[in-house]
């Protein structure tokens, strides 16, 4: 018996997913107008955003580093965060050796190879893209990553890197422009605590909001129309400059693109999603049969129904009640 001999190698574009969700509403896919292809979009793009009000997607979990500032207590979160899962102050042990810069790079040779986990640039000028290297003699480089930071002059990045080999020399590059900053910094030995979520009333309660400290200790989860906010206490003072917070944060599902690209949903999920947009489809295109609506919602319920069972992570769980006051 032949096989494939591939796995997970079939292209499911926009496209497919539109003219399989109109099958299903006995709607052949050449029948299909521009304009039943932009409503089809429209739906589609709605149902990927109603999903994050139906449980958390493990594929929408993002680790992200925040800097902080002295006075400002307020952390501004990407576009697009629905949710804070995990938050974290970090500390780090900062490493130095002996610096040489350039108008595009910064190197800089330790007296024995070092570990770097974490590097933060602090801009004088607009950010550019960068380079992260380390070397053993300083003229071979290898490439650890790159980035594509968007900040402006005051702001700071910070960037934990794919891999940490000891090296005696370290280079922060830009690949394009010139390298604007005021400070540099390279660490490693991470340690992190996690931060306490508060409520609005027990944020709004804190009798001095303005306490400043080097360690932040409390948040309230400001939830916006576009961009939720971080309000942190205490608020930070100069030396937590040196410092990030690391959060997990929920996301929406990326926006619906071309009818080339794919959704952002991993393939599990495919028949749950054509299943719901056929659903949709049946209310919007005066073409279907109005008999065909609660066959259609019944199928979109149950594909939803088994893909989020599947939607879960299989990890195991400590339960670890406190008895002591029944017990002393």
């Amino acid at each position: 018996m032949a096989y494939s001999g591939t796995v997970s190698q079939t292209t499911f574009d926009t496209r497919k997913v539109i003219e399989n969700a109109a099958r299903r509403c006995k709607l052949p896919p050449q029948s299909l107008s521009a304009e039943h292809v932009e409503v089809a979009k429209d739906q589609l793009y709605l149902l990927l955003s109603d999903l994050s009000n139906r449980g958390i997607q493990l594929w929408c979990i993002e680790k992200q580093l925040y800097p902080l500032y002295n006075g400002v207590s307020d952390v501004m979160l990407d576009l697009g965060t629905l949710d804070v899962l995990n938050t974290n102050l970090r500390t780090l042990q900062q490493v130095t050796g002996v610096d040489t810069d350039t108008s595009t790079s910064r190197t800089v040779f330790f007296s024995t190879p070092t570990f770097v986990t974490t590097v933060g640039v602090k801009w004088s000028a607009a950010g550019v893209p960068l380079s992260l290297q380390r070397s053993d003699d300083g003229v071979s480089w290898t490439t650890i990553q790159t980035e594509t930071p968007t900040a402006s002059a005051g702001e700071w990045t910070w960037f934990d890197l794919d891999s940490s080999v000891a090296a005696p020399y370290f280079r922060v590059l830009a690949t394009s422009g010139s390298l604007g900053f005021s400070r540099i910094y390279l660490g490693n030995t991470p340690t992190e605590i996690p931060l306490a979520r508060l409520n609005r009333d027990d944020y709004t309660n804190l009798p001095n909001k303005s306490f400043q400290s080097n360690r932040p200790l409390q948040f309230w989860f400001d939830r916006q129309v576009q961009r939720p906010v971080m309000h942190i206490w205490p608020v930070p003072n100069s030396a937590a400059e040196d410092y990030q917070i690391v959060l997990w944060r929920q996301r929406y599902i990326m926006d619906v693109g071309s009818m080339t690209q794919e959704i952002e949903v991993p393939q599990r999920w495919y028949d749950a999603i054509v299943a719901m947009l056929a659903a949709k489809l049946a209310m919007e295109y005066v073409e279907v049969d109005p008999q065909m609506i609660p066959l259609l919602d019944g199928k979109a319920k149950e594909a939803l129904y088994f893909a989020q069972q599947e939607e879960r992570d299989n990890s195991p769980m400590s339960i670890l009640p406190n008895i002591a006051m029944y017990t002393r």
